[in-house]
């Protein structure tokens, strides 16, 4: 956490633990975390650091040893706050070391008159043991140590965290202009000290993450957007346990939860979402304006990785039994779909959150949705000819004959692509049970067709519209795809269809207006 330098700071200390190597302090002292994991406590002073500089010592959190917080005080009077679990795990006698004259807050005392004129002195694990707890309380601390008024006056603005290479940020960005809700660009990897920073400046009426973008694990930013009364929506347009899987609290249950899988909305809420909503993918607006790419038109062409990136660091650790691999894979190949859910049965995995236990079944459906791209490619590879753009894990999995090129740019070349190709292959993830992609949306408003394997996401349209481009088993992705591109009105009457449907309901302003909606109606 960090702030304008000229009223926040860090400190650490250290150095005097020797000449405290007398003190009778528990050096091994663990407690039981938020997330029922057992933790080994750090003890002392280099296991807090100084969040202000002030008068009056004031304690946020006392460690395993209170008598380092005594020494820490230098002999003042002093305030100290602490989690109830903590105190708890601590023991009776754990308090004995505490003078007389010290002062127990709770978290309402801390008021910006009090915090801006305290020495804030800050016990390091507090956030990442019991993050609901101390995250809003640091939330408050930082709001109160930054310049500007104690609540800041409301915009229309939403807060979009978004990464240097985000694939949808641009275009949710200017589908908020048009909704009248301006993008305020915030750099992820700089929260939660740059979304207080611009808290303290103004109140924009919402923080829209995409997949946990600009959310720290403990909380902390979530607990400054409800202490600004700034509302949080997370929209995971991926697997949402493969983003929950690295947050330490439960802070993402009150926000809005938005799922483009609506299989997902059910365990979310048995772990304790209290919001959720069915939000899928959209048409981005510049694939309508596509301009065909010549020399694709008597053939097929495939946008995608073999694998997404960074997927062996993500799943590192992960294993999974030969004999149930063996057997998604020969599921795949007569139509069947060993999904997210599917491989999450079948190890066992009971709960999905806390914890990353999901991964696991993670990377079974990464390594069965494999399988479904290489069949389905392989099959239109025999029946007509096949163009890849894509990384080049690509060569070992396609037959021989396949062209390959790099990947393309989603904002630049990729429409034209759609627009200009006979037939667009698409083989969903099975990471989203029922999930569309990009290409469900985007291909047809580039006035393109798009053969599709029939994830049970397609109920989303209707079946007059699904079933002519839909496959079953990998295997029949090359009949379906040859017998669409032998027939161009059929063809080309399925895709004014679908272009009309897209346009008239599917482009990221209704999506955005939907969730704004909802928003409305939740606060």
């Amino acid at each position: 956490m960090t702030g304008n330098p000229d009223t926040v700071y860090r400190t650490s200390f250290q150095g005097k633990d020797a000449a405290m190597a007398h003190m009778d302090r528990p050096n091994r002292a663990v407690v039981i975390d938020e997330t029922g994991a057992r933790r080994t406590l750090a003890a002392g002073e280099a296991a807090f650091e100084a969040l202000a500089a002030g008068g009056r010592p004031l304690f946020l959190g006392l460690g395993p040893d209170p008598g380092v917080a005594v020494a820490l005080a230098g002999g003042q009077p002093a305030d100290w706050l602490e989690c109830p679990a903590f105190e708890a795990a601590m023991g009776p006698d754990w308090l004995a070391r505490l003078p007389a004259g010290w002062k127990r807050l709770t978290p309402g005392d801390l008021t910006p008159g009090r915090v801006r004129a305290a020495r804030v002195i800050f016990y390091r694990q507090n956030s990442r043991l019991f993050p609901s707890f101390w995250g809003p309380v640091l939330a408050r601390l930082q709001l109160a140590l930054l310049p500007g008024p104690d609540r800041a006056a409301r915009s229309p603005g939403v807060i979009l965290p978004r990464p240097a290479k985000g694939l949808l940020e641009p275009e949710i960005a200017r589908a908020l202009t048009v909704l009248g809700r301006p993008a305020l660009d915030i750099a992820p990897e700089a929260c939660p000290a740059a979304l207080a920073a611009l808290l303290s400046r103004q109140t924009p009426s919402a923080l829209l993450s995409i997949n946990g973008a600009g959310l720290d694990d403990e909380g902390i930013s979530a607990a400054l957007l409800a202490e600004a009364g700034v509302p949080l929506a997370i929209w995971f347009v991926d697997n949402p346990f493969h983003v929950l899987g690295r947050f330490r609290g439960g802070f993402w249950k009150r926000a809005l939860l938005a799922v483009t899988d609506d299989s997902f909305i059910e365990p979310l809420r048995r772990l304790g979402a209290a919001r959720t909503l069915h939000l899928p993918l959209g048409a981005s607006a510049h694939f309508f304006a596509a301009a065909p790419t010549p020399e694709l038109a008597d053939g097929a062409v495939f946008v995608g990785r073999s694998a997404f990136a960074g997927r062996d660091a993500f799943f590192a650790g992960c294993r999974l039994p030969d004999g149930l691999t063996d057997t998604a894979r020969a599921m795949v190949a007569a139509g069947g779909r060993p999904d997210y859910f599917w491989w999450a049965e079948k190890l066992g995995l009971g709960a999905l959150w806390p914890g990353k236990a999901g991964r696991a079944a993670g990377l079974g459906a990464e390594t069965a949705s494999l399988a479904l791209r290489a069949g389905a490619l392989a099959a239109v590879a025999e029946a007509m000819p096949l163009v890849v753009y894509g990384d080049e894990g690509w060569r070992e999995l396609l037959p021989e004959g396949v062209s390959l090129f790099p990947p393309v740019d989603y904002y630049g070349t990729l429409p034209g692509l759609y627009a200009g190709g006979g037939v667009t292959l698409n083989a969903t993830s099975l990471l989203l049970p029922r999930g569309l992609t990009q290409r469900h949306f985007d291909v047809w408003a580039a006035g393109g067709c798009l053969v599709t394997d029939a994830t049970p996401g397609l109920d989303l349209f209707p079946a007059a519209l699904t079933a002519p481009v839909s496959y079953a088993a990998p295997g029949q992705a090359g009949k379906l795809a040859a017998n669409l591109l032998a027939q161009p009105q059929r063809r080309a009457d399925l895709a004014a269809s679908w272009r009309e449907a897209i346009a008239a309901g599917h482009r990221y302003e209704h999506r955005l207006a939907a969730l704004f909606a909802r928003l409305s109606d939740d606060f």
